[in-house]
């Protein structure tokens, strides 16, 4: 497949995913408390930027390219490179694309019952296992840095109160 159509088909398919991501977002229901961000306030803005990149990219697989220039050759010039591996990096691109599509569905199914915290650290230490990381320690620690950070970041600083799951329930409180 031509990374040129790759983009587009990639594109295509975040622009589906993030408009349902949006779409469920907006369903959120704001509290009595709620400020004027609301509940659905921060996930529907992360689903537009997420629309907004796959558009992005959805135009850049529609824009014509220079013959020889672009990703679309099947060729490469670069005699450093393994042939093989200059034939297959585009499908190594689409194959992390695919994936992280995949790990943000996961969240979105993951996130009314796991809430806010352990979803997001279980997406960071998803993403850090795609693009390369490996270290166990290295991962957990992001994760649980990560989550922790963007919890006092949203929760603490904002005063956004993010979905707490079903974990409270589960507890009797």
């Amino acid at each position: 497949m031509k990374a040129s159509n790759a983009d587009r088909l990639t594109g295509l398919l975040g622009i589906l995913l993030s408009a349902s991501y949006v779409a469920y977002a907006r369903g959120i229901e704001d509290s009595l408390l709620a400020d004027e961000v609301g509940a659905a306030g921060v996930p529907s803005a992360v689903g537009v930027v997420l629309m907004l990149a796959s558009a992005t990219l959805l135009i850049k697989g529609s824009l014509p390219t220079r013959h020889g220039a672009g990703t679309d050759s099947e060729t490469s010039t670069d005699t450093d490179a393994e042939p093989s591996a200059v034939a297959h990096a585009p499908w190594r691109a689409e194959k992390l694309a695919l994936a992280l599509l995949a790990v943000l569905l996961v969240y979105m199914l993951v996130l009314p019952l796991a809430g806010y915290t352990v979803s997001i650290a279980l997406l960071i230490a998803a993403v850090a296992w795609l693009v390369g990381a490996r270290a166990p320690r290295t991962v957990a620690l992001s994760a649980v840095g990560g989550a922790l950070g963007l919890y006092g970041l949203f929760t603490v600083l904002l005063q956004i109160h993010m979905p707490p799951g079903l974990w409270p329930a589960w507890m009797g409180t």
